[in-house]
């Protein structure tokens, strides 16, 4: 196993409270030939040689070194181009996935794409995802990561935009599986009037551990965002979340929002969140809001008297604050495949 530092914190805090960064560790690569071959030479985005992102350097150089996925997907100027699903899925003759992804929208287009990473089997698998970003001027980009693994899995997912003026990117995460996750977003609102939104899910279970990370920088003039993570966490799942909400000097008239709740469903998960609000600028707007607790126990009531059970009505409530990412997909067969899962973890005595 090798060790790495990973989703640092962008001002440390107390060490006791354990979340300035996370150890992780990584199995023995093999560099290992997954299913598909995809695309063959990364394009060269400079922007993202100006900005740091992703779980940490060595992750993003172990993907570099152990690359067996790419693709990459483009849009033209003025164009309108949906990807459509890209499936990847592990299982134990291909339990090694290092995929890189391109998303670049040209301006005035708009680009959709859903990434399904599923895993099945017995033996253990890794996963390091890197999705790179560029959204040129006014253009719209949509992409949906999915990850619905097994409990055998630990899971990379480094995410890093790059918005140029009037760009506007919505990224939709369903955290839905992995012994162990890691995921980092960072997003630089560099362009006037650049936008980004993230909408997202998750759901820890069993023993799983989840270390979430998301920074959105606003630098460029009257630039927007909002990040809104909504979870549940049952067992013995333990969950380490952290935002950040930076305004740069000059990014005036921005305005930004991070929120982040958790439902806890038994004593026994652990549940860290860390918002944090940096501004070194006058003219902005931020707004940032965490939670984490039981299921309100009146909710329970009112739907217990309606003749629902006291395992069907927790499965309301939590399916109510699932229900606005999940809509999003747009797609009827794939959101029913996700509500799937989402019910089969909400299952007592799993």
């Amino acid at each position: 196993m090798k060790t790495i530092i990973g989703n640092e914190i962008a001002f440390k805090t107390f060490n006791f409270l354990k979340v300035n960064e996370t150890e992780i560790e990584i199995p023995e690569l093999e560099g290992k030939l997954y299913r598909e071959e995809g695309e063959k030479s990364p394009l060269e985005l400079k922007e993202f040689n100006e900005i740091e992102y992703g779980v940490s350097k060595e992750a993003l150089e172990l993907n570099r070194e152990y690359l067996n996925y790419y693709n990459s997907y483009e849009t033209k100027v003025g164009e309108e181009k949906d990807f459509g699903l890209k499936l990847f899925e592990l299982d134990d003759e291909y339990s090694e996935l290092n995929d890189l992804h391109d998303v670049v929208a040209e301006k005035d287009s708009k680009l959709r794409l859903v990434l399904d990473y599923t895993s099945t089997g017995e033996e253990e698998k890794f996963r390091n995802s890197v999705i790179r970003i560029l959204a040129h001027e006014n253009s719209n980009v949509e992409v949906f990561i999915i990850q619905r693994d097994d409990v055998n899995t630990i899971s990379l997912e480094s995410v890093g935009i790059y918005a140029h003026d009037e760009a506007n990117i919505a990224v939709h995460q369903y955290e839905l599986g992995s012994s162990k996750l890691y995921t980092n977003y960072k997003c630089e609102l560099i362009g006037e009037g650049a936008n980004s939104i993230v909408d997202s899910v998750y759901f820890g279970q069993q023993d799983e551990y989840l270390n979430m990370s998301y920074d959105m920088i606003h630098k460029g003039k009257k630039t927007e965002s909002d990040i809104l993570v909504n979870g549940a966490l049952k067992d013995k799942a333990n969950k380490n979340f952290k935002s950040n909400l930076q305004f740069i000097e000059g990014a005036c008239g921005s305005v930004g929002s991070e929120e982040e709740y958790s439902i806890l469903l038994d004593e026994t998960v652990h549940s860290i969140s860390v918002p944090l609000m940096l501004a070194h600028e006058d003219d902005v707007v931020g707004n940032h809001a965490s939670s984490s607790g039981k299921l309100d126990m009146d909710q329970i009531f009112y739907l217990m008297t309606r003749g629902i059970s006291l395992e069907e009505a927790e499965a309301l409530i939590v399916e109510s604050k699932f229900s606005g990412a999940i809509d999003k997909l747009e797609d009827e067969e794939l959101e029913n495949e996700v509500w799937e899962v989402v019910r089969e973890i909400i299952k007592r005595g799993n």
